[in-house]
């Protein structure tokens, strides 16, 4: 919001300038034109029906509230905080970045065993850090062990290691890798010889009767 700011400014700023270079240069041309432009426009709004006329003016000031209370609340809404104050320190003030905190979240819980990836989510509140984990493990794990433990590593980092304070305990969403599929009996061991097939003999060499000399 605060670049969108700028620039409605930067244009406000454009168009008022131009406007009373124009008017303090030339007032008179100026203002007669605006007049006969603003009776054009009463003529031309006298010739419409009412009725027309006024849900016309209806349209045209909902779309105008709109956009206004769109830019307001745009305005008055707080950005996202994109940094944490340690409150472990003494001497001066420190401050952690989210996107730190969600570094070392993914490195400490990707250490774990069984732990195959990690997505950590991290918001900034009044009360302190909120930690959402998706974390992705092996298919023979011990789900609530599992849970437990990825818990206790998030609190520790967040607590203990990096001294901020949780607003409320971690969030895991837990998904284990599907198992793989049971392979079939004929890919369990595939028996030596088909039923079907039939080995060929070798044929035997043989010398011919012709071919024998005699000493």
């Amino acid at each position: 919001m605060n670049t969108l700011n700028r620039v409605l400014i930067a244009i406000s700023l454009l168009i008022a300038m131009v406007l009373c270079s124009l008017l303090l240069l030339a007032p008179l041309r100026i203002l007669g034109a605006v007049t006969q432009q603003s009776a054009a426009l009463v003529g031309f709004l006298s010739g419409m029906r009412p009725i027309a006329r006024i849900g016309l003016g209806i349209l045209f000031a909902i779309a105008l509230d709109i956009i206004l209370v769109l830019f307001l609340v745009a305005e008055i809404r707080r950005p996202a905080t994109k940094a944490i104050r340690v409150k472990k320190t003494s001497g001066g003030e420190v401050q952690v970045s989210v996107n730190s905190i969600a570094d070392r979240l993914r490195y400490e819980i990707d250490q774990l065993t069984s732990v195959l990836r990690t997505k950590p989510k991290v918001l900034a509140k009044r009360g302190g850090v909120v930690v959402e984990l998706d974390v992705e493990t092996a298919a023979e794990i011990d789900v609530p062990k599992k849970a437990e433990e990825i818990v206790e590593t998030a609190r520790q980092v967040v607590e203990e290691k990096m001294g901020l304070k949780l607003a409320r305990p971690p969030k895991v969403n837990l998904r284990a890798v599907p198992y793989p599929s049971t392979p079939g009996r004929a890919e369990m061991g595939a028996p030596a010889q088909r039923s079907g097939s039939k080995v060929k003999p070798v044929a035997e060499l043989k010398e011919p009767a012709g071919d024998s000399r005699e000493g």
